[in-house]
């Protein structure tokens, strides 16, 4: 069975992490100090032919985690992008937003999103909306719209269009947002 990123995140249950089988760790202390005998032994005398023509034969040594490609990586960005957006999405539809609270018929589901954004946490993955945050220029984000409003002190993030995904400090996803600016001078006498 292949243990991938995307089948740990489509589990029933994405609190259980997946476990690989154990590294024989004997075995692998054995193999090493075969290798610094050997290696000694190498500077003393050379192989006997029997020796060299079985380490001739012996299939070359394949590293234990495979190389990803970029394109593979960058589909899997993506993907894992376009997930974290649908789950910040049901999320944001859950929350009630006078409250900040789930509602109540939506508690138990709500569960199930908090558990997706703990395994989110635990892979090095940040989702940010911005919501109610002091615009800078710096931010992650692409600036949908600037929109005048009343109240407002400095520019600040209205509404979350699309949240920022990043992970290990690499941004997998810009954010799209609305900021609301406050109203200029002529705006506020009328």
């Amino acid at each position: 069975m292949q243990h991938t990123l995307l089948a740990q995140l489509m589990a029933r249950d994405p609190r259980k992490e997946v476990r690989f089988p154990d590294v024989p760790l004997d075995q692998a202390l054995e193999a090493l100090q075969h290798l610094e005998h050997s290696v000694e032994a190498q500077k003393v005398a050379p192989l006997p032919p029997a020796v060299a023509a079985q380490l001739e034969a012996m299939p070359p040594v394949v590293p234990a985690t495979p190389v990803v490609a970029n394109e593979e990586m960058e589909a899997l960005s993506g993907s894992l992008a376009g997930l974290a957006t649908q789950v910040w999405r049901a999320k944001v539809r859950i929350i009630d937003p006078e409250t900040g609270a789930p509602r109540e018929e939506m508690r138990r589901v709500y569960r199930h999103i908090e558990s997706a954004y703990d395994v989110f946490g635990q892979m090095g993955l940040t989702i940010k909306d911005w919501m109610n945050q002091p615009y800078d220029a710096g931010l992650p984000v692409k600036v949908l719209a600037f929109q005048p409003t009343p109240g407002l002190e400095r520019d600040t993030v209205l509404e979350s269009v699309r949240p920022s995904v990043i992970w290990k400090d690499r941004l997998l996803q810009l954010g799209e947002v609305i900021v609301g600016i406050p109203p200029s001078a002529g705006e506020k006498t009328q």
